[in-house]
């Protein structure tokens, strides 16, 4: 804290404090009358009649004296600054940041954290009233009231009772850099306050820096750990079912509080509503899984949503599948090939897998997945391509096919100690088997469908796992039969598919088994563009070009945003709430969008500390640093005090008691 004198050329007035003590010095009362004749009683009445002849007396010019000061005092105009406050007449500008993230939205009591925030920034305004003013909201896309601080304070309070906190992440770095940029141009004092209620997901690392003669002050509004559940992950498995196919969508659900809760998830798909009871342990998570058949090829919206609690913004989770009319497979190599025939039979068979014939020169056509029977090793960094476009491509090597080849297709160097490529004969014959309990084998996991691997294999094809390859299945020696890679839709055979050398394709299990890994190794569709992070901005792209039409964006209350198109793509600008949205063409459905509420922002629970910025203020004590950094001032405090020194004097010197009579 510092003082501050606006009249400074006043001073020479706090001479008057000396007024009181000239008075009681030079002053004498008038002595009352006595008749006598004996000198003696002149001395004592001498004595009874000179001033300061009492200890009450010194009281009373201290207090005449400090009320004469006092007053003095207050014609100087003293004003009360705190530390490295601007002085009075020096142009102050102040830019605050408002966090109106998402966990903003917590109720402490019977306010949200984000009415604590817009208060608290309220009086800040209205007490410190700097020069230029501005607001910055922190949110996924940070912006400002104005382009850059203005003197207009009124505007940004009405601002702060309109606003509202929104669904979405924050991003406190882009945050700051905007403020700075503000406050960039600005002249005279600057200063940056952040009111947030410090999320700890969301601000664990954020550390300010802010350049020389920027004074930067942190402001917590949230004052505990506030409890809530969230459904936290929806995932269907797998994620491009085809028409008549069950998918399994999988449930998380967290539990933010230290008590034990049993909460009822209800999963909608489509229409189709099932429920499960969870019980959640405290600071813990549970799953569910539930089984959904897509009857018709299209696109159906999954909501996963459990009770309504305190904190209901991420009560429900969203996601989009596009169920396919077929899986489309495309079969390299000759058509009247062992393998190339069993292949084509299994697509036959399957009434959602068709079999393409190549293009001319044996180009291959445009298809979910490809069978590449008898590969001899050739061109492996344009099959790295396919895979890397989303194709999957699941690969029969043959006897011809080098080990480096197969080392280019998983991205490792090759092994010089790897076997040379040729053929391995049994006359038993070797039996072949999944590595426990795999995903691409779901469907036989309980045992009741047997082996989906049965049956004696006479030939293979010499073949060492590299490095980074997942084995999915292995032979009764103990040799690679199954390799996949671990992050790409890429398999690796070494099951024969001839049935002259190889007895699976007659095995009972032999059409689920090979069903199920072709399901399994399809790649996700997330380059669809169904889920779109909350905040952000909504778009698709017309694959007919202007044949179909003008597109009506209908978000999950039912109205229609506007929508602003940038050649075959339109997009929305507002930002994105949780929820399913429908892109209707003539009033039909040609594509959906899932938002979701942020993960991050469910757990509500604040930072032990806010971000090393400098002394923190707690929100109920901001008025008070706002209002000393524009200078308090004290002269009425110094006229109340006057004016009591006066009061308590009075009654002093009315307790005094009257002269006697000698």
């Amino acid at each position: 804290m510092s003082l501050f004198f606006q009249h400074p050329a006043l001073f020479g007035l706090l001479a008057l404090g000396a007024v009181p003590l000239l008075v009681h010095l030079l002053s004498r009362a008038k002595p009352p009358q006595y008749r006598f004749s004996n000198v003696e009683f002149l001395k004592k009445v001498m004595r009874l009649t000179s001033r300061l002849r009492k200890p009450k007396d010194w009281l009373l010019l201290a207090l005449r004296t400090l009320a004469i000061l006092a007053i003095v005092a207050a014609f100087l105009g003293p004003m009360l600054l705190s530390k490295n406050a601007p002085l009075p007449g020096e142009k102050r500008t102040v830019v605050i940041l408002i966090d109106r993230s998402a966990s903003m939205a917590a109720k402490e009591g019977a306010a949200s954290r984000f009415e604590a925030a817009c208060a608290a920034a309220g009086e800040m305004l209205e007490s410190g009233k700097p020069d230029a003013a501005n607001i910055v909201w922190i949110d996924a896309a940070p912006d400002a009231v104005f382009p850059d601080p203005a003197p207009n304070r009124e505007f940004l309070e009405e601002e702060l009772t309109r606003a509202a906190p929104r669904p979405e992440a924050g991003a406190p770095d882009a945050a700051l850099e905007l403020a700075l940029r503000q406050l960039a141009g600005a002249q005279g004092r600057k200063e940056l306050i952040v009111i947030s209620d410090f999320q700890a997901t969301a601000w664990k690392g954020f550390s300010p820096v802010v350049p020389q003669g920027v004074e930067l002050q942190m402001v917590p509004v949230a004052k505990e750990d506030a409890p809530n559940m969230a459904v936290t992950s929806l995932v269907p498995l797998p994620a491009a079912p085809v028409a008549g196919q069950q998918l399994v969508a999988q449930c998380r659900v967290a539990n933010h509080s230290d008590e034990a809760r049993r909460v009822s998830l209800t999963l909608d798909a489509g229409g189709s509503r099932q429920s499960q009871a969870l019980d959640l342990p405290p600071r813990g998570e549970a799953e569910a899984a539930f089984t959904v058949r897509c009857p018709t090829a299209g696109l159906m919206p999954l909501t996963a949503e459990i009770d309504a609690d305190s904190f209901p913004g991420d009560d429900k989770r969203h996601a989009v599948v596009r169920v396919r009319e077929s899986i489309r497979l495309a079969i390299t190599g000759p058509p009247d090939s062992p393998a190339a025939q069993t292949l084509a039979r299994v697509a036959k068979a399957l009434p959602w897998l068709e079999a393409l014939p190549l293009g001319s020169e044996g180009k291959i056509p445009a298809c979910e997945i490809i069978c590449l029977p008898g590969w001899d090793g050739s061109a492996p960094e344009k099959l790295n391509e396919w895979v890397e476009q989303g194709t999957a491509l699941i690969v029969f090597p043959g006897p011809a096919a080098p080990a480096s080849s197969l080392a280019t297709l998983f991205h490792v160097p090759a092994d010089p100690a790897a076997e040379a490529p040729g053929l391995e004969t049994s006359e038993t014959g070797w039996e072949a088997s999944p590595v426990a309990e795999r995903p691409a084998f779901r469907l036989f996991a309980g045992g009741e469908f047997g082996n989906p691997l049965g049956g004696k294999f006479k030939q293979r094809t010499r073949m060492s796992a590299p490095g980074p390859a997942d084995i999915i299945a292995r032979f009764s020696d103990g040799k690679p039969a199954l390799l996949q890679a671990k992050t790409r839709p890429l398999m690796v055979s070494n099951l024969s598919l001839d049935p002259a050398v190889s007895a699976w394709p007659a095995e009972p299990a032999f059409l689920p088994g090979i069903a199920e890994l072709l399901l399994h190794l399809l790649p996700s569709k997330a380059a669809e563009g169904f889920e779109v992070e909350a905040g952000g901005k909504l778009a698709w792209t017309n694959p007919a070009g202007d044949a179909a039409g003008t597109p009506v964006l209908r978000a999950p209350d039912g109205s229609a945003w506007p929508l602003v198109a940038a050649g075959e793509t339109w997009h929305s600008d507002t930002p994105a709430v949780p929820g399913i949205y429908q892109w209707l063409v003539s009033e039909q459905p040609v594509h959906l969008s899932a938002v979701n509420f942020p993960e991050s922002e469910s757990r509500l629970k604040p930072l032990d500390a806010v971000p090393d910025a400098g002394p923190a203020a707690a929100s109920g004590k901001a008025a008070a640093r706002a209002a000393l950094a524009g200078g308090m001032p004290l002269w009425p405090w110094l006229m109340a005090a006057a004016l009591a020194l006066l009061l308590v004097e009075g009654v002093i010197a009315g307790w005094r008691p009257a002269a006697r009579n000698a």
